[in-house]
């Protein structure tokens, strides 16, 4: 399996700041439908497998299948906010210290070029 890079967490420049939080949402995005892709099929296969104890009609099988494959959901819909933080991170980044620091003096590292 390949290793998940988000890249050097340098953030001495908006840019820097931007590019980060981008590629940690692009590289978990897809992580997020294989995960309910997966959470389908896991399900489907658990409602097949016999109870000890059959409730009428595998009732029972299909409601423990869907009560395993929802922990899997949970965790698709977990990478899902953490796209959307990656997004409200850099607008709040930009939100609370863009004006600031295009009205500062030239003595500060950080540069602001996006």
């Amino acid at each position: 399996m390949s290793q998940l890079v988000f890249g050097e967490p340098d953030f001495f420049s908006s840019s820097q700041i931007r590019d980060y939080c981008n590629n940690a949402r692009m590289l978990m995005r897809p992580v997020a439908n294989e995960l309910r892709v997966g959470a389908e099929e896991l399900e489907a296969a658990l409602k097949y497998v016999k109870s000890a104890n059959p409730m009428p009609f595998g009732l029972d099988s299909r409601v423990r299948a869907k009560l395993v494959a929802k922990h899997m959901i949970r965790g698709a819909e977990a990478v899902e906010v953490l796209c959307g933080s990656m997004v409200k991170t850099y607008l709040s980044f930009r939100k609370h210290y863009v004006a600031e620091l295009s009205m500062a003096s030239n003595r500060r590292e950080f540069k602001f070029d996006v």
